[in-house]
C-alpha cells in the first residue's frame, strides 16, 4: 500500500501536473507561434522584411526553449530538483513570450493582436502551472509587466483604465489559482483518505484483535507468497509452529481474562524475538502462534526458536497448574522447505513435530535432521 504523507502525495501529483502543464503550454505555444509565422509571411499583411526577420529569430529561440520545456521534467537532473525547475521554465516561458508581445505591439498595426496574446498567455499559465504556485507567479509577471506597459504606453496620459485592467487581470489569475488548486487539493485529499482507510482496513483484517499481531489469513497470504519466492529463488524458508503448554489448566484456573493476557503476552515475546522485518509471527488460533522466517536455513530457524524459548522463560509467568514447569513454556515444531513440498505439506510436517515435542514432554522444540 501506498503511505506517502498527504504532503508528499500533494508534491507528488503537483509534478506529475506541472510536467503535463509544461508540455501543454510549450505544444500549445508552438502552435501559436507557427500560425503567427505562417500568418506573416504568406498572407498580404504589409509586414516588412526586417521586423519578420527579428520576428522568425525570435520565433525560433523560443520554440527551442519550448520544445526543451515540453519534455523539461522527465530529465532526472531537472526531475531530482523539480520545484527549482519549474519557477526557472516558467519564468523563462513567460519572458519569451513577453518577447514575443513586445515585439509586436511595436509593428503598429498589431498591437491589438499584441493585447489579445497577452490575455491568452495568461490564461494558459493560469492553466498550466497553477498546481506550484511559486511556478504560476514567476511565469505570470514578465507577461503582466509587459501587458500593463503597453496599456500606459497607449493610455498616454490617462491612468485609470490600465490600473484598473492590471487589478482586473491580477484579481482573475489569482482568484483562478485558487479555485484550480482548491479543487486539485481537495482531489489529492480524497484520494489520500480513500487510501489511509484501505490501508486500515487491510490492516484490521490482517491483524489478530486479541493480541495485535497477524493472523491466520495474513499467514496464508504471506505463506503463498514466501513459497513462491523460495521456490522461485531456490532459497531457504523456515516454518515453526508454536503452542503454549498446558494452557486449558492456566485459563481454568485463573480465568479468561487472565488466559487473554497470557496469550497476548507470549505473543509480545514471540514478536520481539523475531530481528528481520521480513520474519512473522501470526496468531494460528487459540493459544497457537505460527512463525514465518523466509530466506532462513535450518540452523537460522533453530536461532530464532531458541531465543523464543530463552526469551519466555526470562519473562517467568507463574504457571498456576502445569506438568510441566512452574512458569508459562511452549512447545514448538519446525519444518524447512524443501523441493517437490507444498505450502499444506509444511504446515502439516511443523504441525505434527509440534505434537511430536508435546508428546516428548512439552517444553522443547523439535525437527527433523534429515
Amino acid at each position: 500500500m501506498d503511505e506517502l504523507s498527504l504532503t508528499a502525495r500533494v508534491d507528488k501529483a503537483a509534478l506529475t501536473n506541472l510536467s503535463t502543464g509544461f508540455r501543454w503550454a510549450s505544444v500549445v505555444s508552438l502552435f501559436f507561434l507557427l500560425m503567427m509565422t505562417f500568418s506573416f509571411r504568406i498572407e498580404d499583411t504589409g509586414i516588412i522584411d526586417d521586423y519578420f526577420d527579428h520576428f522568425f529569430l525570435l520565433a525560433i529561440i523560443c520554440s527551442l526553449i519550448f520544445i526543451l520545456g515540453a519534455n523539461l521534467l522527465n530529465i532526472p537532473f531537472f526531475y531530482l530538483r523539480w520545484k527549482t525547475t519549474s519557477i526557472a521554465y516558467a519564468a523563462t516561458f513567460s519572458t519569451c513570450w513577453a518577447a514575443i508581445i513586445s515585439l509586436l505591439s511595436i509593428g503598429g498595426d498589431y498591437y491589438d493582436a499584441a493585447d489579445i496574446l497577452s490575455d491568452i498567455m495568461l490564461m494558459i499559465v493560469l492553466l498550466g502551472f497553477f498546481s506550484y504556485r511559486p511556478a504560476l507567479y514567476a511565469g505570470i509577471l514578465p507577461i503582466l509587466f509587459v501587458s500593463t506597459v503597453l496599456s500606459f504606453v497607449s493610455a498616454k496620459n490617462a491612468f485609470i483604465l490600465p490600473t484598473e485592467k492590471l487589478i482586473a487581470a491580477c484579481l482573475v489569475v489569482e482568484s483562478g489559482r485558487r479555485i484550480l488548486y482548491r479543487w486539485f487539493y481537495n482531489n489529492i485529499e480524497k484520494e489520500h483518505e480513500n487510501n489511509r482507510l484501505m490501508r486500515k482496513l487491510s490492516d484490521m483484517a490482517a491483524r489478530d484483535q486479541l493480541t495485535d499481531i497477524h493472523n491466520r489469513r495474513f499467514f496464508e497470504y504471506e505463506l503463498d507468497k514466501q513459497f513462491q519466492r523460495t521456490k522461485r529463488t531456490q532459497s531457504e524458508l523456515g516454518l515453526v509452529m508454536i503452542d503454549i503448554d498446558h494452557f486449558k489448566n492456566y485459563n481454568d484456573k485463573l480465568g479468561h481474562v487472565e488466559g487473554d493476557k497470557c496469550i497476548r503476552t507470549v505473543a509480545k515475546v514471540i514478536q520481539q524475538s523475531l530481528k528481520r522485518s521480513t520474519d512473522s509471527v501470526s496468531r494460528y488460533g487459540g493459544e497457537e502462534f505460527v512463525v514465518l522466517l523466509p530466506n532462513t536455513d535450518l540452523a537460522g530457524t533453530l536461532q530464532v526458536v531458541k531465543r523464543i524459548k530463552t526469551n519466555l522463560a526470562n519473562k517467568a509467568m507463574v504457571h498456576p497448574d502445569s506438568n510441566t514447569c512452574e512458569w508459562v513454556t511452549v512447545s514448538q515444531g519446525i519444518a524447512q522447505w524443501r523441493q517437490h513440498i507444498g505450502p499444506e505439506s509444511l504446515i502439516k510436517e511443523a504441525d505434527s513435530y509440534l505434537y511430536k515435542a508435546k508428546q516428548l514432554g512439552r517444553n522443547q522444540y523439535y525437527y527433523s535432521a534429515a
